[in-house]
């Protein structure tokens, strides 16, 4: 598993349809995955395995999380 991560971390895919690359885990967008860019949303995502082409074919976005991101005011 450690080979796994460290593998991830210093690999970069083409996305192409994005129908294969993981949106939180895989590095299609900058130089790290997001789940390692934006620690604290990782935290609360619904769906880890979720694929770059699910979230980005709606908008917004098709994200899920465990919690709402701002409280009532």
């Amino acid at each position: 598993m450690k080979v796994k991560l460290s593998l991830f971390h210093r690999t970069k895919f083409i996305i192409g349809n994005g129908a294969s690359m993981r949106f939180w885990e895989d590095t299609w967008l900058g130089e790290t995955p997001l789940a390692i860019q934006y620690p604290s949303l990782y935290r609360i995502i619904q769906r880890r395995e979720v694929f770059v082409a699910t979230v980005l074919q709606s908008i917004p976005l098709n994200i899920q999380f465990r919690r709402a991101l701002v409280g009532n005011r």
